[in-house]
């Protein structure tokens, strides 16, 4: 659905930057953002509803993925066509769930169009049109019962120990039309994680190996055989090198790690 598509990519230049270099300005997506954020709203069933119900992004850090993320929670929340929608930016703690939340926080306190139609409390975003909402969730709350969930942000999924937080919220989803649970995380090393799960089912997935429609997967990484120290394997693990990634500064740690393997 190409209109699907672009509606959701274009959602993105009415948001405002708030932090460095950026500040003020609007918020265009990198190719790789538009990639996904086109192709996670664009496709559909046949009923009409979203093809995709997990959206699986591994990026390393610093290319713009919260600042993503943020965006996508705020388009789910109050511009997805879901009545009473329920938004949660999700963590092991809430603090780190504030992240993600406390940057839509101040793209809706930078952008006047915004403005206007979210009203931002301590820890809520709302919509008294559309009953929405849009709030940090950490699996340190009192009580996760209840949920009825529309769309969660999953963030640094690579430092959950547990399936807790990620059992919670996939079995909070059943009572909505389309919901989407979006988790971002760098890549991690623990063989038996939930995020190591979410890794190894994602390349299955891109290679054919499984079969599931409902999953949507994009991992930024270098082939096997690139050489680290070869910058020009750089940006297959970096997509948005040359933009908030600055080449060098990647040289910088690049040359270090050579000299000290730790």
């Amino acid at each position: 659905d190409n209109e699907a598509a672009e509606r959701a990519i274009t959602f993105f230049s009415f948001l405002r930057h708030s932090k460095g270099e950026w500040a003020g300005r609007a918020f265009e997506l990198s190719p790789w953002q538009a990639f996904v954020v086109g192709s996670v709203f664009g496709w559909k069933r046949e009923d009409g509803t979203r093809r995709f119900r997990t959206a699986y992004n591994e990026v390393p850090r610093k290319n713009g993925k919260s600042t993503l993320s943020a965006g996508v929670g705020l388009y789910l929340a109050f511009f997805d066509g879901e009545p009473g929608a329920e938004v949660y930016a999700a963590a092991t703690k809430r603090d780190q769930a504030k992240i993600v939340w406390d940057g839509a926080k101040r793209m809706v306190e930078a952008t006047p169009q915004l403005r206007s139609r979210i009203s931002v409390l301590a820890g809520n975003l709302h919509s008294l049109a559309t009953h929405s909402k849009f709030e940090p969730l950490g699996a340190d709350a009192d009580t996760l019962d209840g949920l009825n969930i529309h769309g969660a942000i999953v963030d640094e999924l690579h430092a959950h120990r547990t399936r807790a937080i990620v059992d919670v919220l996939e079995t909070a989803t059943g009572a909505r039309r389309q919901p989407l649970i979006w988790y971002i995380t760098t890549a991690g090393y623990d063989r038996t994680s939930v995020c190591w799960e979410h890794h190894d089912y994602s390349v299955k997935v891109l290679e054919g190996v499984i079969e599931d429609d409902r999953w949507f997967a994009y991992i930024a990484t270098i082939d096997p055989g690139d050489d680290w120290r070869d910058p020009s394997a750089w940006a297959k693990a970096n997509p948005n090198l040359g933009v908030s990634v600055k080449f060098d500064d990647l040289a910088t740690k690049a040359a270090r790690a050579e000299q000290v393997p730790g």
